[in-house]
């Protein structure tokens, strides 16, 4: 089986459970290579240390560190700019293999989640790539 390598950007509400989901697999299947937290209290973060999983606050160091290393950036902060800002980077850098989830995949995964709760999405009017 094919190990996957994940940059995570955010650890919130919607991020923190994938978080959770992401290091309950076994690390041959799913890999967190790094997160982009800028909340240094996030709790989270001291777990993630724990497990040797460098918080870069901003991602694009990570993104620029970890380049083609990175086979998915999971960006739950769901800020369309940010997503754009990342897409640009990933472009810049020539980087033509990590793949960064859409919106509309974010979601899909979390209504696969266990006890995952309501997103509100009124905000997001615009859900695709």
């Amino acid at each position: 089986m094919r190990q996957i390598t994940v940059l995570m950007i955010g650890l919130g509400r919607i991020g923190g459970k994938f978080y959770s989901q992401f290091t309950d697999l076994d690390e041959s299947r799913v890999k967190i290579i790094a997160v982009s937290e800028p909340n240094m209290s996030n709790p989270l973060l001291a777990d993630a240390e724990k497990r040797g999983i460098k918080n870069y606050p901003s991602y694009e160091e990570a993104i620029r560190e970890y380049g083609s290393k990175i086979d998915i950036i999971m960006d739950t902060s769901n800020r369309p700019e940010l997503k754009l800002a990342v897409r640009k980077l990933l472009q810049e850098t020539n980087n033509q293999h990590t793949v960064l989830v859409p919106m509309v995949v974010d979601y899909l995964m979390w209504y696969l989640l266990p006890d995952a709760e309501s997103i509100p999405q009124s905000h997001h009017s615009n859900i695709g790539y």
